[in-house]
């Protein structure tokens, strides 16, 4: 099924950059559905029901990561306790968000490409110049368009989905995928973010979060006890580190506090002489 998923979204990547490529205007036919030329603005994106919709939404990825995020940090606190969750379980749900959503779609794509958002372009008053998502820009210089971070975080809930019992797995992955585009939808009626964004968030991710899958559960290569072992020595090399930094910190600071006693020391001593 992993497979399956991972191959369709790779397909319907291809053909959505094909066809908006081609017709870099349906980008904008898409926005301009929303778009309310006499107030000069996206009406829906003050609608204040929606804003805290959004909100509550933007909110379910990280309360679905935090057991798993917990589990990986009391194992990086305490090195010698036991994990509370399978190991290749808590990698693959931290290491997919983070690869995903956090590196892929906010720090690589959104920070470099530079595709303006829609509320910013000349069709829908603002004064930068419409880019296909094919095109990198400098119009943009930080937290542009291409791809929607909010997207892709709604799309990462493909991760926990997966982990469903198999006869509820294909209800919960078309639920994410159907959580994903609601997400992405009302970034599009906002104004904030172009079709093409959105589809690619969500393209991007699932197929980030489907190639962890096989890589970390194939039942083939799965070994959990092992995965531990490798989690325990890189806590405990954590924690050797940190003690080497603060026993480095400790020595300079009381070299400092010596070399201050002496100063004062010194001072004391020419101001008894006066």
């Amino acid at each position: 099924m992993t497979r399956n998923w991972l191959l369709a979204f790779v397909a319907v990547g291809v053909l959505v950059g094909i066809a908006f490529a081609a017709f870099p205007s349906w980008d904008l036919q898409i926005a301009e559905l929303f778009f309310d030329p006499s107030k000069a603005k996206f009406p829906l994106s003050v609608d204040y029901s929606l804003n805290i919709i959004r909100r509550i939404f933007n909110w379910i990825p990280y309360l679905l990561l935090a057991p798993a995020a917990f589990v990986l940090l009391r194992k990086l606190i305490f090195p010698a306790s036991p994990m509370l969750m399978a190991p290749s379980v808590v990698l693959f749900l931290v290491g997919s968000f983070l690869l995903g959503p956090g590196l892929t779609s906010n720090l690589l794509l959104k920070e470099n490409w530079g595709r303006p958002r829609p509320n910013f372009v000349q069709q829908f008053a603002g004064s930068e110049t419409f880019q296909p998502w094919w095109h990198p820009s400098s119009a943009c210089k930080r937290n542009c368009s291409f791809v929607s971070g909010e997207a892709s975080q709604a799309y990462w809930t493909v991760a926990p989905a997966s982990l469903a019992p198999p006869q509820m797995r294909p209800f919960a992955l078309g639920g994410a995928v159907i959580f994903g585009t609601t997400v992405g939808a009302m970034r599009v009626v906002f104004g904030r973010h172009f079709v093409t964004d959105i589809i690619f968030a969500g393209v991007i991710t699932i197929a980030i979060v489907m190639a962890l899958y096989r890589l970390l559960l194939d039942p083939l290569k799965r070994n959990d006890e092992r995965m531990e072992r490798a989690i325990t020595r890189a806590s405990r090399g954590v924690h050797r580190g940190l003690g080497t930094l603060l026993a480095g910190a400790g020595w300079a600071l009381a070299k400092a506090g010596a070399a201050l006693r002496q100063a004062g020391q010194h001072l004391h001593k020419r101001v008894a002489c006066l």
